[in-house]
This record gives structure tokens, sequence and C-alpha cells, in this order.
């Protein structure tokens, strides 16, 4: 008996990037085998009207949406009797589908610490700021939510937050503009999107601020037809849509398969790449190590570190280290500790009662007269007579 192929719905809106990569992911699942007879709809209109007509619905073997939020459509999907996939959204009509349902996500989280990365590889910043859309829409606020806690997380303190104004684009920039320029500069912001993020620097330029330079900007997607259409290029996030769409027709093929209803899941995918344009600078590797050295350094040189002690704390040789220095600076990572310790003695002597003889260990030297003899050799005069002219 001839096997019946199922009537499979693929509700995609192809205009955009994010749509023709989950596309593209899932025929690389069906691959040369005809398992489905596919009904394609490519555009909103298009994937509204079809679901407000419950015949078609009622001779449909499994769909697949990813599509904006639609109170209609979420509806039909609540209701219907065959498998769904959704993709990004779930709608909160769905919350009571228990069966033979699938919703497939980004991983917020992995998006968050992603930006994060890629923020501390551009350079050192003042403030973090993330940018919803401005409708508010679910994963917006996940993505809001996410970068909140990696900002925390990461020692950063609070992150900045422009929540949804509910405004069209014109009544939105102002609002906008003025949340930007009252940011600490450097600005490391994340945008909800690519679509955003040319909002973005249209506030910014509106508030007479620098993209680069002022705001670092970043966006998620990494749509080419929005992120090359801009000046400065955006830099963006791009999610694993691919992937998403691969699994998406596996596990929808697994439910049409399935004897019995299968239970509702959720599954995330992380991030591809991340595409780095001008919006954003982008340091050597060279000069990431060294910026990392010189913070720790900072933090660590009165504990009596060296620079085997640097170098341990980065992952890397000393040579590689030093050579690293050499590249990119005039002094090395000894005369930069050295330095650090030095200016710290200087601080005691000028803002402090602290005992003399106390500032040695206080300050990194394990032998008080070799930090009298450096001292006087830098300052030119003891550091008694440094605290006398100075304090």
């Amino acid at each position: 008996m001839k096997t019946r192929i199922p009537n499979v719905v693929v509700a995609l809106r192809l205009a955009e990037t994010a749509g023709q990569r989950k596309f593209a992911g899932l025929f690389s699942y069906l691959g040369a085998v005809r398992r489905w007879n596919l009904r394609i709809l490519r555009a909103q209109d298009e994937i509204t009207s079809f679901f407000k007509n419950a015949d078609a619905l009622s001779i449909t073997d499994g769909v697949i949406y990813s599509g904006r939020h639609d109170a209609a459509v979420a509806k039909a999907l609540a209701s219907a009797e065959c498998p769904v996939v959704v993709m990004e959204n779930e709608p909160p009509q769905l919350a009571r589908r228990s069966r033979n349902l699938v919703v497939i996500r980004n991983d917020a989280d992995e998006i968050a610490r992603c930006a994060l990365k890629a923020f501390a590889e551009s350079g050192r910043y003042r403030t973090f700021a993330y940018v919803n859309d401005r409708s508010g829409h679910e994963w917006s606020i996940r993505r809001e939510e996410a970068f909140r806690r990696a900002v925390s997380a990461r020692g950063f303190g609070q992150a900045k937050i422009y929540k949804p104004s509910g405004l069209d684009v014109d009544r939105d920039a102002p609002p906008l503009a003025e949340f930007l320029a009252n940011l600490e500069y450097p600005a490391a912001v994340l945008t909800a999107n690519d679509m955003r993020a040319t909002e973005v620097i249209a506030a910014a330029q509106r508030a007479g601020l620098k993209v680069p330079g002022m705001i670092s900007l970043l966006g998620i997607d990494n749509d080419p037809y929005i992120c090359d259409s801009v000046s400065p290029g955006i830099s963006s996030i791009e999610p694993d849509f691919h992937a998403e769409g691969a699994a998406a027709a596996a596990l929808l093929d697994k439910m049409i398969k399935s004897r019995k209803p299968l239970g509702k899941r959720h599954v995330f995918f992380g991030v591809s790449r991340i595409v780095i344009r001008e919006s954003m600078p982008h340091l050597p590797p060279a000069q990431i190590l060294v910026d990392r050295a010189r913070e720790f350094i900072k933090e660590h040189a009165v504990e009596g570190i060296t620079p085997g002690d640097v170098a341990a704390h980065l992952g890397v040789s000393r040579p590689l280290l030093d050579l690293r220095f050499r590249e990119t600076q005039k002094e090395s990572v000894g005369r930069l500790i050295t330095d650090t310790k030095l200016a710290e003695v200087s601080r005691r002597l000028k803002d402090t009662r602290v005992a003399i003889g106390a500032i040695p260990d206080l300050c990194g030297f394990k032998n008080a007269n070799a930090l009298k003899n450096l001292f006087k050799k830098r300052y030119g005069m003891s550091m008694r007579e440094y605290r006398n002219e100075h304090s």
C-alpha cells in the first residue's frame, strides 16, 4: 500500500534574510527526498489569509510558522488538529496547547553573552545599553532581560534600557535621541534587531553623537540588506537561523510520523557568527591582549605580581606577552607594573598618613631599600621629602 505524502504548510516571510536562512535549513533536512507536499506562504498578508480559512487548515497535516504576531493566526494554530512548529514567537493563545507543538527560539542568553564578548573586543565602555523595538514584542523583551542579566553578571553595573515607546519612527526619534544623549561615553549599545539599529544611528546623528566613537552599536539578525545600506555599516549578531529551519523540519516530521501525540517542547538555538562592520571598532588581537594585561596590572600590581603572573592570568606564554607589548606599547610589562606601584606609593605619600615604613609592603615592594632608591631616582627626592612637599 502506497504511503500518503503529508500536506505541510510552511509560512516564512521570505522577504527577510532570517526567513531565507530558515528556509534553506528546512530544505537541508528535506534534501532530495520528497517527504511532503509543500505549500509555501511567503508574505504576511498571504499567511494571515490562509490561516483564516478553516477548510484549508483542516486538510493540512503539519505547519511550520514564523511570522509576525497575529491574533487570528495564533487562534487558528491553537485549535489546529495537526502538529505545529512555531519559530521565534509563542503567542499567548498557544499557552493551553500541550501536545504536538514545538516552539523554536533564538537563545537570548547566548546572544547577550556574544554581544558582551564583541564589545569587550572593541574597547572599554562606561555604559552598556539596550534599545527595545518600538512595539515591545516578546522576543525583544527577552533579549532585553538577557542583556540585563549578562551585564550585571560581568560586573558592569546596571544596563541602561530604552523601553518600547509604542510610537511610530518619527515620533520615537526625539525621545530615543535624548536617551542616547544621556548615556556616559563611550557607550556600548545593543539593539533589538538590525532595523532598530538604523533608527539608533539616525537618533545619534540627531543628538550630535558619533557612531562609532561615542557609541559602539551592535544589531541582531545580520541582515546585509539592512546592515550594509546605512552609514556606518551595522555590526550584527547572526542567530543560527539555518539550524532553526533544519530543526523545525525534523521535529515536525517526527510529530507527523508519531502514532500518538507528542508533548509540547521548547528548543533554543545559539549564535552562528558576529559580523563586524563600521558601527563598532574592532581591536586587533595584540591590542586586546595588552588591554586585558593593563587592566589586570591596574587591579593587582600592589599585590606584588610579576610579568609571569600576568601571563598566567591571561593564559599565554611570557614571551608572547612581551612580544605583544613590544608591538603596541612604549613600555615593557615589568615597567608598567613598577610604574603602577610607584603611582600608588606617590598617592599614599600625598593623600594618607600611613607610616613610610609600611608603604613598601602595602604597594607590592618586597625590598624597602630597593623602593627608596627607585623612588629617589624617579622623583628626585626621598619619600619623606616628597610627603613634606606634597602633603
